[in-house]
């Protein structure tokens, strides 16, 4: 990149306490909220990016605490829209195989996905959160949109039809900015939906997702690893080189437990987890990352668009991180709306109603199939399955184990998460 983002400067404004008029304006600064502002001024419309900048640890020694798993799908977008190029390729990790592992299911045999079976490159990459920061933000400073780190703290009424020709908000310092479409990117917690109104259907799973990452004795030969069981779902991903980042959603109580521990603990007990299942995993020796835990829930916004704006990625839908989809959902989204943008039907008024309808018609099968699956998994290892569905279950997963088609067959379903083009 010619330029980094914080010697970019905005296109010039009239006065700051002029009301800024926009085709679009994206609300959250994070990853969701830079890919779709980045997007949308590559399409030619006059928006801005409005939130404070997300806390980076990209020159922080070790690994970034949140990592992400990129679909083959999600990253080829990456590489078309130019921001892959923005990416320390020392920094992406690759999963070529993994293994997953029930022993209340089947006490021999676990399922194994692998990628040169299925004749396919990779089944997802590795990458940190910080990465995908620095690269969107870099984007977004070779584009005329407009950039405001001010927060969001009101939102004009809904007009209930279109005879509004645009939405008004104001920011933080006093600014109004009035928009044909807003765009919701702020997260799980969103204030846009908060404002909005916006219902959602919400499930607590009373769990909580702690991550962290460690060093390992061997190398990990790019080998995913999940166990499920009683005390929930303990995930590891390669990271590039002897590390492995871990995604425990655990139950409520047990994951306080294991925040409280200082970081050899941690170490030791989640490798005595690893041990109990008579994994194949490397060993963990150190963890090289400050954990960090976040509450694990199921919601979806139905519809994710009300009167001139649309929400998009957590804040209008939240999935369980068993399947490691939740990026790449948000990606599908984004890669949906710019498409819907992008035709002739839009450009003249992004912010329509038919044209937010179109989209979320696009969105609605793949986000709640992917919250149904996620929640069937969840209800099957967090309790006691009946005798009659844990026999059911059982013979599920020893087809699943012992078919290379059906394995295939997931490999390339799960591929194609993300962008559909």
């Amino acid at each position: 990149m010619p330029f980094s983002a914080a010697r970019a400067s905005a296109p010039s404004l009239a006065g700051a306490d002029a009301e800024l008029e926009l085709d679009v304006a994206v609300v959250g600064a994070s990853v969701a909220g830079l890919l779709t502002a980045q997007g949308l001024a590559r399409l030619g419309y006059r928006c801005a990016l409005i939130g404070p900048d997300p806390v980076s640890t990209r020159k922080a020694p070790g690994f970034d605490p949140r990592i992400f798993a990129l679909s083959p799908a999600s990253w080829r977008w990456l590489q078309q829209q130019g921001l892959a190029a923005a990416i320390d390729e020392s920094r992406l990790g690759l999963i070529e195989r993994m293994q997953l592992e029930a022993p209340g299911l089947a006490a021999k045999s676990g399922i194994v996905l692998d990628a040169y079976k299925a004749a396919v490159d990779q089944l997802a990459l590795t990458l940190e959160q910080s990465e995908l920061i620095a690269a969107g933000q870099q984007a977004l400073a070779m584009t005329q949109a407009f950039r405001f780190k001010d927060a969001l703290i009101s939102l004009e009424a809904d007009a209930g039809d279109d005879r509004s020709l645009r939405r008004r908000i104001q920011l933080e310092n006093g600014r109004r900015i009035r928009a044909k479409l807003l765009i919701g990117c702020d997260g799980a917690q969103s204030a846009m939906r908060q404002l909005a109104g916006i219902k959602s259907r919400e499930i607590d799973y009373q769990s909580i997702a702690v991550v962290a990452n460690f060093s390992i004795d061997h190398h990990h030969r790019h080998t995913a690893f999940q166990w499920f069981g009683e005390q929930g779902i303990l995930a590891l991903l390669p990271l590039p080189g002897a590390a492995m980042s871990m995604v425990w959603s655990a139950p409520s109580q047990l994951a306080q437990s294991l925040m409280a521990l200082d970081p050899d603990a941690l170490c030791h007990r989640v490798q005595s987890h690893i041990e109990s299942y008579s994994s194949a995993a490397p060993r963990l020796l150190n963890c090289i990352s400050r954990p960090a835990s976040f509450p694990l829930l199921d919601r979806i916004s139905d519809p994710p668009f009300s009167h001139r704006l649309v929400l998009l990625a957590d804040a209008a839908h939240v999935v369980h991180p068993m399947a490691g989809q939740g990026l790449n959902l948000g990606i599908g989204d984004i890669i949906e709306l710019l498409d819907v943008l992008s035709s002739p039907a839009a450009r003249h008024d992004p912010g329509v109603r038919f044209v937010l309808e179109r989209y979320a018609r696009r969105r609605a099968e793949p986000v709640l199939a992917m919250s149904i699956l996620t929640r069937t998994l969840h209800q099957t290892f967090r309790e006691p399955l009946p005798h009659y569905v844990g026999g059911l279950a059982r013979w599920v997963w020893s087809r699943l184990a012992g078919s290379s088609l059906l394995q295939s067959a997931m490999i390339h379903h799960a591929s194609r998460h993300g962008p559909s083009r």
